[in-house]
């Protein structure tokens, strides 16, 4: 009954909305899931207060999987401001992004508001070790 309530209150104008949506598809929702890409870490960054670590998947395209401690950050909203962030920009780069699951961990307290500046400089240096890993894996 409830999944009809929602199927009715879409309209056709949110087609377009549906385009921006972050899927279930693409997140790492289980913790076997943040297990496996812990314990095999193929790649393993640093990017400001965020460590980021990734390993190959047999998935479609790029997962994502976020920890963001109360040892760093408090108060929830501000734990969600940066989880909302890091999805975000997450989404908007996933096309460039090959097949990994990928796991960001907040390390220490952002500084001022350059959390968006911080998130966004994750992705092209993720880009770029992939390919130096991939350039080693094929010499």
């Amino acid at each position: 009954m409830r999944e009809e309530r929602r199927a009715g209150s879409v309209c056709p104008s949110d087609e377009h909305a549906a385009i921006d949506r972050f899927p279930r598809e693409y997140r790492l929702t289980e913790k076997r899931q943040f297990d496996a890409v812990l314990s095999v870490r193929t790649i393993q960054l640093r990017s400001g207060s965020f460590r980021l670590y990734a390993t190959a998947n047999k998935e479609a395209g790029a997962r994502l999987g976020l920890i963001v401690g109360k040892r760093q950050l408090k108060r929830a909203v501000d734990r969600n401001k940066v989880k909302r962030v890091l999805r975000e920009t997450f989404r908007v780069r996933r096309a460039i992004l090959p097949a990994y699951d990928i796991v960001v961990q907040l390390a220490d307290r952002p500084r001022g508001e350059s959390v968006s500046g911080e998130a966004a400089s994750i992705w092209p240096r993720l880009v770029s070790a992939l390919g130096t890993t991939n350039d080693q894996r094929s010499a």
